[in-house]
C-alpha cells in the first residue's frame, strides 16, 4: 500500500458494516491511525486454542485435507484491490474441489445460528466469509463452529454471491477512502473505542468554558431525558430481580428462569493500609497510566 496505509481484513468487516456486537467502525479507524492497539479477550484466546481441534474434526467428518492459512504474524493474502486482505483459518482440498474453512467457537448456539448444512450464521460472520472469498477468489467458505456449553458442533456452507459481495465491497471501499485514506473520523457512536479516541484527539488545553449553543442545549436535553429513562428502567430492573429473589427463597433457583447462588467470601487487597505501613515499598510498584478526560454531566434543564 502507498504511504504504508493499513489494509482491511475480514475480521474488520463486521465492525465497518455496523454488524458486530463487539466492535464499531471506531475500533477499526482508531487502530488504523494508531490511537488504540489490538487486544485479545478470553474468548479470542479460547478460539485460538480450539481452532486446530475443530478444524481436524471437520476434516475427519468430511474426509478432506486442510492446510492452515497465514498466521497472524505472517503476511496476509492481498485481494484484487491492494487495500484488501484476508487470513483464512484453513484451505480445504478434496479430490475434486477446493474451498475455505472458517472456525468459530461460541458459548452456545442462540437464535442467530441455524442448522448444520445451511448458510444461517450470525451476519458478522457471514460478512467475514464473504470478504475472504472476495480476497482469495474462492466460491465456497464453510464455517465450522463449536458451542462449549452444550458440547455441540455445527457446520455451515456459505457460497459466493457476487451481487452481495459487490455491495459490501462498494460500501467498504467508500469507507476506506473516506476514513483511512482521507483520515476523517467515523460518525460518533456509543462505543468504548469512540470514547477513548475522542479523549486522545481532543486533549484538554485550558480550563475555560465555551458558551452553550442551541446544538449544545439540544444534546444536553436529550441526554438528560435518556439518563432519566435509564434510572427508571434500572430501578424497575432491580425491583423485578428482588421479586424473583423473594420467590426463590432458600432454594438455588427457579428452573429455566434464574439462579440465586451463594458465593464464597471474597478476599481483597487493602491497598491503603499497605501504602500507610510500607510507603517506600509501595512507591516501587505504582505504575503511572496515561492521562484521561473525565466527563461530568451537570445540565439541569434550566438554560
Amino acid at each position: 500500500m502507498p504511504n504504508d496505509l493499513p489494509t482491511i481484513g475480514s475480521s474488520s468487516i463486521g465492525a465497518i458494516l455496523g454488524l458486530s456486537p463487539w466492535s464499531s467502525p471506531w475500533d477499526v479507524w482508531a487502530r488504523a491511525h494508531g490511537l488504540t492497539e489490538s487486544s485479545s479477550s478470553a474468548a479470542t484466546q479460547r478460539g485460538h486454542i480450539l481452532e486446530p481441534a475443530i478444524g481436524a474434526h471437520y476434516a475427519h467428518l468430511n474426509n478432506v485435507q486442510i492446510k492452515s492459512g497465514p498466521a497472524y504474524e505472517a503476511d496476509p493474502i492481498i485481494g484484487p484491490e491492494e487495500w484488501m486482505h484476508a487470513r483464512p483459518d484453513f484451505f480445504v482440498t478434496s479430490d475434486s474441489a477446493k474451498w475455505l474453512l472458517e472456525i468459530k467457537s461460541t458459548r452456545k448456539f442462540d437464535h442467530r445460528w441455524g442448522f448444520s448444512g445451511t448458510n444461517s450464521v450470525p451476519p458478522y460472520y457471514a460478512a467475514q466469509c464473504v470478504w475472504q472469498m472476495a480476497v482469495t477468489d474462492d466460491d465456497r467458505c464453510d464455517l465450522a463452529a463449536f458451542a462449549t456449553m452444550s458440547d455441540e458442533y455445527r457446520c455451515f456452507n456459505i457460497y459466493r454471491d457476487k451481487s452481495v459481495e459487490s455491495k459490501i465491497l462498494d460500501y467498504v471501499r467508500d469507507w476506506y477512502d473516506k476514513h483511512i485514506r482521507a483520515g476523517a473520523p467515523p460518525e460518533v457512536d456509543g462505543s468504548t473505542a469512540c470514547s477513548k479516541s475522542l479523549a486522545k484527539l481532543f486533549e484538554q488545553e485550558s480550563k475555560t468554558f465555551i458558551e452553550p449553543s442551541d446544538t449544545h442545549i439540544e444534546l444536553a436535553a436529550k441526554l438528560k431525558d435518556i439518563r432519566r429513562q435509564c434510572a427508571e428502567l434500572d430501578d424497575q430492573k432491580r425491583r423485578l430481580e428482588n421479586q424473583l429473589k423473594e420467590q426463590i427463597g432458600t432454594a438455588y433457583g427457579i428452573a429455566g428462569v434464574a439462579t440465586w447462588s451463594q458465593s464464597k467470601p471474597r478476599s481483597r487487597f487493602d491497598r491503603s493500609s499497605f501504602e500507610a505501613d510500607n510507603p517506600d515499598l509501595a512507591k516501587k510498584y505504582i505504575i503511572e497510566g496515561e492521562p484521561t478526560r473525565t466527563f461530568r454531566f451537570n445540565y439541569t434543564g434550566e438554560k
